[in-house]
């Protein structure tokens, strides 16, 4: 692996990875040029991100320090079951001065991964369809990146774990991941208004970038939830759902208008537990600026959302991080329901 300005920092980076606890998984084999464009496909990588890519695999395949790195990354990643969600690994970005081969570091490794990720997929019997929206995701994460960056790369390895361990899937618009609800994290739960408790089963309800988040589009995700998990996850019945967003941020109604489709997408929820500042959050996903450098001046003002974002920082505010519940459609009596 390539090292540039302080080979120190990308030795440490290296040998944190390998000293992660083995597991008993197989090692992952590296793919032939062809079975490696079908991989990209699948994930969706971006054109402009292939060939750093193929280049980076090989290369890093080359290096016995890059290479044990990436195998015991491959044994963290698949060492825990889908039957259960799992905290992500704690899974530092690469030090500045490997370069691209470290910014592509953890795409390598999923790369690497799409086999044991497959097969996963293939025994709970996800359909074809549902495994390429959630795997794209990958592709969506490395086009975010450039356009923070100005360059190729990706950040969301901890993100992706979830899609590679099977506790995520995207049904249409909307991404669900299988979760329990940490009441304490969220600053308390819902159960006195009849949402979920400390510690019940939820559905975690993520919003992709792509696309309008239209009423419909988000009717058919909640329709469709119930039913895909209790065909493949019939261990668990959940009743509720929920989301931690700054889409759920009730300040948007004093900048949007009533028919927007964040008002809408956000009547679903009732809100509960704490509202910890989010500007960051809000910035990053707007405007793709990365956390602590947006410049409120130099950011477009094109549309509604671009200005009420920035107008509302402007005048003092914060937007928050806002946590919500819904009944999963057919199932109680929530808001959503």
């Amino acid at each position: 692996m390539p090292r540039h300005g302080d080979p120190a920092a990308g030795r440490r980076w290296l040998d944190l990875l390998r000293d992660q606890p083995a597991a008993p998984v197989p090692d992952p084999v590296l793919p032939s040029s062809a079975e490696l464009a079908r991989r990209l496909n699948l994930l969706a990588v971006p054109g402009q991100d292939r060939k750093p890519v193929y280049e980076g695999l090989t290369a890093a395949a080359e290096d016995p320090a890059a290479r044990e790195a990436l195998v015991r990354c491959h044994q963290r990643l698949f060492a825990d079951g889908p039957e259960s969600p799992t905290t992500p690994p704690a899974w530092p970005d690469a030090p500045a001065g490997l370069g691209e081969a470290g910014r592509y570091f953890y795409v390598h490794l999923l790369v690497l991964a799409l086999p044991a990720a497959m097969e996963r997929q293939r025994l709970l019997g996800i359909p074809d369809d549902v495994v390429a929206a959630t795997f794209a995701d990958l592709g969506a994460k490395l086009r975010s990146y450039r356009l923070a960056y100005g360059t190729g790369g990706f950040d969301r390895q901890r993100w992706m774990v979830r899609h590679f361990r099977g506790t995520l899937h995207r049904l249409g618009r909307l991404q669900f991941e299988r979760g329990i609800l940490d009441a304490e994290g969220c600053g308390g739960d819902a159960e006195a208004a009849g949402g979920p408790a400390h510690g019940d089963p939820v559905l975690q309800v993520h919003i992709p970038e792509d696309g309008p988040l239209s009423r419909a589009g988000c009717d058919a995700s909640f329709a469709a939830a119930g039913p895909f998990h209790d065909r493949h996850f019939p261990e668990t019945r959940f009743r509720h759902a929920t989301c931690s967003s700054w889409l759920l941020d009730r300040q948007w109604a004093d900048h949007l208008p009533e028919s927007s489709n964040i008002l809408a997408f956000q009547r679903r929820f009732q809100p509960f537990g704490a509202v910890p500042v989010g500007d960051d959050d809000v910035l990053e996903f707007v405007f793709h600026v990365p956390p602590g450098r947006a410049d409120l001046d130099r950011l477009p003002q094109e549309t509604t959302l671009h200005r009420a974002a920035v107008g509302h920082l402007r005048a003092g505010g914060h937007w928050r991080m806002t946590h919500g519940w819904t009944s999963v459609p057919g199932r109680g009596t929530g808001r959503g329901a």
